[in-house]
């Protein structure tokens, strides 16, 4: 974070997942708030940072989220399915965060899938399609909720654990076609992510990370 940038309150969705302990570490290690909405607070320990409000909270109760946003918030979505029996998770978390009228959203994708389609080649959509089966209509219809409410998703590769180099959200125009998408590291996402978030909220926007070889 450069020394203009505004100390933010971020929201983060999914917070207990992979992906979303890195938004957390991240986030504070940027000297913002953070509100960590998961399942069950009382089993969350991630961290115990002072900048960190830990929140229990269920994408099917809105009540809940909205408990943890204010209309100042920045939500930023680690959210994810842990099988395909939970599809319908990830619409039902577009729709709560909406309904708590966050000042904006940053939502993560999956490339290749919805408005991204075109960024992989058919065979590897139709497979992507197949391969998540009901979770790839919970996942386009959760995109669309964000991109029509002038928020911004960010559509990702495979996604692994691997040493993050520098890397920049790039509109979804710019970002060459392959056949099959490029493995992105959680902590790259997070980075852009956060990135975005710190720009402030502009017209919706598709976005994909890319490596580049700028450092920090």
């Amino acid at each position: 974070m450069s020394a203009t940038t505004p100390l933010l309150r971020i929201v983060v969705l999914g917070a207990s997942g992979a992906t979303g302990q890195h938004l957390v570490d991240g986030a504070l290690a940027r000297g913002h708030e953070v509100h960590a909405i998961v399942r069950d607070a009382a089993r969350y320990s991630h961290s115990t940072s002072a900048r960190l409000t830990v929140h229990t909270g269920d994408v099917h109760d809105a009540a809940s989220i909205a408990a943890a946003i204010t209309p100042a918030s920045i939500v930023l979505s680690g959210l994810g399915l842990r099988s395909k029996k939970q599809a319908g998770t990830l619409t039902a978390g577009a729709r709560a965060v909406l309904a708590a009228r966050p000042h904006h959203v940053v939502w993560l994708g999956a490339i290749g899938t919805g408005r991204s389609a075109t960024a992989v080649g058919r065979l590897t959509h139709r497979l992507l399609k197949a391969g998540f089966g009901a979770e790839y209509d919970d996942k386009t219809t959760a995109d669309c909720l964000i991109l029509d409410a002038q928020h911004t998703v960010i559509h990702s590769g495979p996604l692994n654990d691997r040493p993050a180099p520098h890397y920049e959200a790039l509109p979804l125009s710019s970002v060459r076609r392959r056949f099959f998408p490029a493995f992105t590291p959680r902590q790259a996402v997070a980075q852009v992510m956060l990135d975005e978030a710190e720009k402030g909220p502009h017209s919706a926007s598709l976005l994909v990370p890319q490596k580049t070889d700028r450092t920090h």
